[in-house]
């Protein structure tokens, strides 16, 4: 579990990484909008690193053994259905109203989301585990 638990960590702190410095650059040209969203990825990737961390640290605390694997999967996948749901609703609103601003940063963060929950996925099944 450790492995996966690093690897999947550290795609998250390069994600971080990447997006701080494309907002970086965004500022440094002037285009504050773009910065903005930048930011507003980095900020759904620190969410999902903490709740990641959060749920590990609850686990290492039962002594599950073996199960360990089982229950972070399940429970952490469980996370990208659960967190989401608000931002679908405000991008349903958003649509609704025509709010395009909205639109494009809800449908941001659940790309996001989307991503980080592939990977996830991805990374169980390259070990055989879920």
């Amino acid at each position: 579990m450790r492995e996966i638990e690093e690897k999947y960590i550290n795609y998250i702190d390069e994600k971080i990484a990447e997006h701080n410095s494309i907002s970086e650059q965004h500022k440094i040209d002037d285009r504050k909008d773009e910065s903005d969203l930048e930011k507003i990825k980095v900020n759904i990737y620190e969410i999902f690193r903490t709740l990641f961390l959060s749920d590990i640290k609850q686990l290492e605390g039962k002594n599950i053994g073996e199960k360990a694997d089982i229950n972070i999967y399940g429970g952490f996948l469980l996370r990208f259905d659960t967190i989401p749901t608000n931002w679908k609703m405000s991008l349903d609103k958003a649509i609704e109203h025509g709010d395009t601003t909205k639109q494009v940063i809800e449908e941001h963060k659940m790309s996001v989301a989307k991503g980080l929950k592939d990977r996830f996925i991805e990374m169980f099944e390259e070990h055989g585990r879920h």
